[in-house]
């Protein structure tokens, strides 16, 4: 165990990930994890923790950076782990604090009375294949669980601290608050539910980390009460917290998430944007676009990355609407084709690309960075994220492909097309879905899929 004190020696950490997959991935992942955790924050879990807990013995840290963490509370011990060295090798920390400079899933901890933290925030497409499928094992013989493929970092690393304490531990951690509903921690919920443990999630406001673009909470599990009661708190404007009645704030409880597989087969389809793997690169403004003498249709086809251009009310993505919206307004609204061959000048085009701008997990995960699988064209193409009643739509008259956080809609007839942009009869679904940052809502594919079900399934 390689414990570090201020000033000491840490291992590169190319050593210790070298099993994980290739450097430009791990690299990639350890600069996404690093995101310092407010003061005030900390200070709010340890407040959280104080009110359950009198005394406090063996503390853990899992991906502690700089072991914030161990500077506030009372407690018997701190051990915080962290794989990058150079962020613990300068830490100052009370006598009873060590940092271990490890993987955190290296020791098999089941003794500690706390587990605290805040995990990293990565998102399932940026996390290193080796070490995905080692900590996914583990994880699995530990505790049953298996994780889900679209699993972002923090799940892993929650399992882990849940499954690191003793019987009678409690968890708290600061974790994005959209947990409480997203299918992909459904195995998680499940886990938590199965063992009665009970669960209370404070719902933060959203200046707490400038650069996480989604909800945070700070979640709290206690393996001592065997209840199986949750709870989910908001927290106000004063730094209270009020009681919420579901996970979303509405008494009605949040729209479900509706699979492929239990949808009429008359229902219309929502299908999530295309990730190209870059739109910095892969999709173009109008000026990109001349300059780079990219023709329209031969290179290119129409898309869009969102809807906030347009007014609401606006019903039709018209060729007038598309230009003075987005061709003329300098907007992200070419896609580079990738389903013919590609001209001369696309070629050159895609040539020039410096590699710094093409090295996320997707681009470097295929044979050829920049292929990726042309999207159909959808009849409608709705917003997934919204602050009115409803999301944007608007009807697809120019065959734009839906890119990014916009989601086409498919098997849509004209009365239906214009059912849907009209917010389906304008239904208010804003307190029925997970809060997700900066006062936006944030509807899943599968949940708009559970209203278009609802909506047209017996027409």
């Amino acid at each position: 165990m390689n414990i570090v004190t201020a000033g000491a020696a840490t291992q590169p950490v190319e050593h210790l990930t070298k099993d994980w997959d290739r450097w430009e991935r791990v690299s990639l992942y350890l600069d996404r994890c690093q995101v310092d955790t407010p003061d005030e924050l900390v200070l709010a879990a340890w407040a959280h923790i104080s009110q359950l807990r009198h005394t406090v013995g063996k503390v853990i840290d899992f991906g502690a950076g700089d072991g914030r963490f161990a500077q506030a509370g009372q407690y018997g011990s701190y051990t915080g782990y962290e794989i990058d060295g150079r962020r613990c090798a300068a830490a100052a920390l009370p006598a009873n604090a060590k940092l271990v400079n490890a993987c955190a899933f290296s020791y098999p901890i089941a003794d500690a009375d706390v587990a605290i933290g805040n995990p990293p925030f990565v998102r399932n497409q940026d996390l290193p294949s080796g070490w995905r499928a080692r900590v996914a094992k583990l994880l699995k013989d530990r505790t049953g669980v298996s994780v889900s493929g679209l699993a972002n970092a923090w799940q892993y690393f929650f399992l882990l601290s849940l499954a690191s304490l003793k019987a009678d531990g409690l968890c708290v951690l600061i974790v994005p608050y959209e947990w409480v509903s997203r299918p992909s921690a459904r195995a998680l919920r499940e886990h938590i539910i199965a063992n009665k443990w009970d669960v209370s999630v404070y719902r933060l406001i959203d200046t707490v980390f400038d650069s996480v673009l989604t909800t945070s909470s700070i979640t709290v599990v206690d393996k001592r009460s065997r209840n199986g009661d949750w709870q989910f708190f908001e927290e106000t404007a004063e730094g209270h917290y009020a009681l919420l009645p579901s996970p979303s704030g509405s008494s009605q409880g949040v729209i479900p998430y509706l699979r492929r597989s239990e949808a009429s087969e008359r229902s219309p389809r929502a299908i999530r944007g295309l990730s190209p793997g870059t739109q910095k690169v892969l999709t173009l403004t109008e000026g990109e676009r001349v300059r780079n003498g990219l023709e329209i249709g031969r290179d290119v086809v129409a898309c869009v990355t969102s809807l906030r251009q347009l007014s609401n009310g606006m019903a039709e993505l018209t060729e007038a609407v598309f230009r003075s919206c987005y061709r003329n307004a300098g907007e992200k609204c070419w896609l580079i084709r990738t389903d013919s061959l590609p001209s001369e000048a696309l070629v050159a085009y895609l040539e020039s690309v410096p590699k710094a701008d093409y090295q996320t997990s997707t681009c470097l995960e295929r044979e050829i960075w920049w292929k990726f699988k042309m999207p159909p064209v959808p009849e409608v193409l709705i917003a997934q994220s919204f602050k009115g009643r409803f999301p944007k739509a608007v009807k697809n008259v120019i065959s734009a492909r839906a890119v990014g956080g916009v989601s086409g809609v498919y098997g849509l007839d004209d009365d239906q097309s214009r059912t849907l942009c009209g917010g389906l009869d304008d239904v208010d679904i804003r307190e029925r879905v997970v809060a997700h940052s900066n006062g936006l809502r944030k509807i899943e594919v599968n949940q708009l899929n559970a209203l278009l079900n609802d909506a047209f399934a017996n027409q």
